[in-house]
């Protein structure tokens, strides 16, 4: 039988002893022991002396790991063994009902099409994967070709995964906080000038998209938050619009959220003039179109404002396709639809908006988000701040000058 060993943790202002002990068959199972003291100065000589006392009980055979174990204790030593393509897997469903469907989408795709093929032939149990192993995986997407940001999600995701078993106490830290965040390198966004945006809106006023290209290049809105504007959200006395709920799009089907990407998401603009125009004209034309249609006009999607003739709710596939068709019929250059959004923050930063000003607009959670994405377009800032020490030191020239 292996001897028992331990050594001290400390957790929440107290001393543990976390325990290693084995089954049977040889297989490890550590044990958090609460030694009953407050971790300050002073106490760790006791907290040892502690330890040492349990520790010299499980070897005299006075204590046994069937005596002491809890089933919560046997769930975390469980979880602790298994090889981490299991644990991820496991972990994801697990945390299903804490995400939408498109971001438990989007990491069922990580972990099986990625993260699964990686980690099993390592054969690494939980307890044992480290930073290196980690380090090792992204430098093995970085060789497939995925992008810096792509490959910061998959960190981030790890980071979440091993958190909650951290958070368990089936390990002691955090193994992604070893590894290296991957870099990446800044997005530069294509992006249409003035002239381009009226053009483009100019060419696609007898085209079902016209609403919706209009309100993403006032407002700079993603492409769900657009086909997700409800004409509740269109308050006409008081001037303003309400972004708080989107639509996204699984197949050939829909779904509405009220739960937006971050809090910031939900931001209340005000109706600018020539939306306000826009949006009375297409009530009335959709008004007109119920009455023609009649019977065969669908009122499922009434309360929705991008739909078209017939009250089809305008599907965020077809934004996308569509838009490209747009573009390529009227001899445009070719961006994203989501580019509409980049090319509002640019006009925004060259008439003198601040980035902060910017962030509220678009509804970015973090400034950093705006800074890095935005700041190559910043040249107009830049120029009036080149102006302005121009302006200082050259007075100051002109006076030592005139002083002479």
């Amino acid at each position: 039988m292996k001897r028992t060993t331990g050594h001290l943790s400390e957790k929440n202002g107290r001393w543990y002893g976390v325990i290693n002990l084995y089954d049977a068959d040889g297989k490890r199972i550590e044990k958090w022991q609460s030694l009953d003291l407050a971790a300050k100065k002073g106490t760790k000589t006791e907290a040892n002396h502690r330890l040492n006392q349990i520790l010299e009980r499980y070897n005299s055979g006075d204590l046994y790991l069937h005596e002491t174990m809890t089933h919560a204790e046997r769930e975390r030593n469980r979880i602790a063994d298994m090889k981490v393509e299991d644990y991820l897997a496991e972990w994801l469903e697990s945390y299903k009902g804490s995400v939408t469907k498109a971001t438990y989408d989007s990491y069922e795709m990580y972990i099986k099409v990625h993260m699964i093929p990686f980690f099993k032939p390592m054969k690494l149990k939980v307890r044992e994967i480290t930073g290196d192993e980690i380090n090792e995986y992204y430098a093995h997407l970085r060789a497939k070709g995925l992008k810096g940001t792509t490959c910061q999600r998959h960190h981030a995701l790890l980071h979440l995964a091993f958190k909650s078993a951290m958070k368990r106490r089936i390990i002691p830290s955090n193994p992604v906080d070893q590894a290296d965040r991957p870099k990446a390198q800044q997005f530069i966004g294509s992006f249409y000038n003035a002239d381009e945006i009226r053009a483009l809106l100019d060419c696609t006023r007898e085209d079902p998209l016209h609403i919706v290209i209009l309100i993403a290049a006032y407002y700079g809105l993603r492409r769900s938050e657009v086909v997700g504007l409800k004409w509740s959200a269109i308050d006409f006395s008081g001037r303003t619009v309400s972004i708080k709920h989107k639509v996204l799009q699984d197949g050939s089907d829909l779904k509405g959220f009220d739960v937006m990407k971050t809090k910031s998401s939900y931001r209340t603009l005000p109706l600018i003039p020539i939306v306000e125009q826009e949006l009375i004209a297409e009530r009335e034309r959709q008004a007109e179109m119920k009455r023609v249609f009649g019977m065969s006009y669908n009122r499922e999607y009434e309360e929705y404002i991008c739909v078209d003739a017939v009250g089809e709710l305008i599907k965020p596939n077809y934004v996308t396709d569509h838009f490209a068709v747009i573009l390529k019929q009227n001899g445009l250059r070719k961006i994203r639809f989501h580019d509409l959004r980049h090319s509002c923050a640019s006009l925004l930063l060259a008439n003198g908006v601040q980035m902060k000003l910017i962030q509220e607009w678009l509804g970015h959670s973090d400034i950093s988000t705006t800074s890095n994405v935005y700041s190559h377009v910043d040249s107009e800032s830049k120029k009036l701040s080149a102006r302005a020490i121009e302006r200082a030191l050259g007075e100051n020239d002109e006076g030592r000058k005139e002083g002479a």
